[in-house]
């Protein structure tokens, strides 16, 4: 049994979208999975639209997904000579002709063309009815750059790939390829075409759906163990209904036959939902040190924070962050000095007359307090609802949103310790003096 070898080889003319990422992700596990080796070519002969930032961005991605490809980058750009020499091979068999300065490959008129599909089963062409596929193919441009569909022949071959997993919208292409490999002799790889993803109307997936770049998740806060697992169920199925499953799982259990043959359809939310499963895995400290970038990018903190205090507000929020980017959300009122309210919290919790004295009453309470950890807050603080003679409920909610400026946070106690002394007795005497100055 030869060695597997498959690869992926994207275009440098855009960043790396959800699409490609699965291609590579499927690539990537089956020759993970049967110990074989996994390349990236860089599809770069389009000079015009090929971008250096793009294919960084490409590189980078892939190496944040962790899919490490095996030995040198190949660059079709630095390999123009190979395919002129395969160009004029076919040219002096008389399977090709120049015109002009582009070359023509003669392409078969009359029959079938087909090939073997892992997925799909036997595909066929007939000729007599796809007359397009009949008409003599442009292996070499005018421009002197080699074609897609000739390029694509001759590297596959050179670098020996077996296996070729590629979107099933290449399955156009493939019919103009077979006969390349026929005339070029070289031995025909086992295609496999994978569904393409769908937006939820089961439409192809466009940046309406979601289609966003890889870079715009990672930016959003989405990890890359939970992207990887979710872009393996697009379209794969590990059995029994799984949903969460680890990359070694992944290797060991990945097999082409599983993928389905229908396109797969991407819903952002699951995606959230799965990413949320993995943020509740990692530790405290693990989560705040991933944490840390998004809140200097808000110029929220620096390496003079107080660390156990943010691994506090962590700890309470873990279990309501679903990714990355809506902590700064959820959190805004533990970091700034001026909070923003809510006009629908203010309407709906602050009508009872006693909360103007009582918040008055509060702050005094609580600016008294030695310490300010949250079993002292919460022991100063029902013994004071008592006191005013006010219920949990009647007090707590209205004081939630005084001092978030929100009708829903964490744990009351525990919010009022971590906001601190100092803002709890500012944010109540400004609610007590201006928002219920009547």
């Amino acid at each position: 049994m030869p060695e597997v070898r498959v690869r992926f080889a994207p275009s440098p003319t855009g960043f790396l979208h959800i699409g490609s990422a699965r291609t590579a992700l499927f690539n990537w596990l089956f020759a993970r999975h049967e110990g074989g080796k996994f390349f990236l070519r860089i599809e770069d002969t389009d000079k015009e639209r090929s971008k250096k930032e793009f294919l960084d961005e490409i590189l980078d991605s892939l190496t944040w997904l962790g899919l490490h490809w095996d030995e040198k980058l190949v660059f079709q750009s630095q390999r123009t000579e190979y395919y002129r020499t395969k160009a004029n091979e076919l040219v002096k068999k008389g399977l090709a002709y120049a015109e002009g300065e582009a070359i023509r490959f003669r392409m078969p008129k009359t029959g079938k063309v087909f090939f073997d599909d892992l997925l799909h089963g036997r595909i066929e062409f007939d000729l007599d009815q796809h007359t397009s596929l009949a008409e003599d193919l442009v292996i070499f441009k005018s421009d002197g750059s080699p074609t897609y569909n000739f390029a694509v022949v001759c590297d596959d071959a050179d670098m020996k790939m077996t296996h070729i997993i590629r979107g099933d919208d290449h399955i156009s292409n493939t019919p103009k390829q077979v006969p390349l490999y026929e005339a070029l002799g070289f031995k025909q790889p086992i295609f496999c075409h994978i569904p393409l993803i769908l937006g939820e109307d089961r439409s192809r997936m466009s940046k309406r759906h979601g289609a966003t770049s890889i870079r715009e998740y990672r930016d959003a806060g989405f990890l890359p163990e939970a992207l990887i697992n979710y872009l393996s169920l697009l379209g794969w199925s590990p059995g029994n209904n799984q949903e969460i499953i680890d990359r070694k799982e992944l290797i060991e259990k990945f097999n082409l036959k599983r993928v389905l043959k229908t396109g797969a359809v991407f819903n952002k939310e699951k995606l959230e939902w799965l990413n949320g499963q993995y943020i509740r895995k990692l530790s405290v400290p693990a989560l705040t040190d991933l944490l840390i970038p998004v809140l200097e990018k808000r110029g929220w903190w620096d390496a003079k924070g107080d660390r156990v205090w943010l691994e506090r507000v962590v700890a309470l929020c873990q279990e309501r962050t679903f990714c990355l980017g809506q902590f700064p959300e959820l959190t805004e009122f533990l970091f700034v000095d001026e909070i923003k309210y809510n006009d629908e919290a203010l309407q709906e919790f602050l009508k009872d007359g006693r909360l103007k004295d009582a918040f008055a009453k509060y702050s005094d309470a609580l600016g008294a307090l030695g310490t300010f950890d949250t079993k002292t807050v919460e022991e100063r603080s029902r013994a004071f609802m008592k006191e005013i003679g006010m219920s949990g409920k009647e007090f707590i909610h209205p004081c939630r949103v005084a001092l978030t400026g929100r009708s829903v946070s964490p744990g009351f106690f525990d919010t009022v310790s971590l906001i601190g002394k100092k803002r709890a007795v500012q944010r109540l005497r400004h609610t007590a003096d201006v928002l219920l100055k009547k």
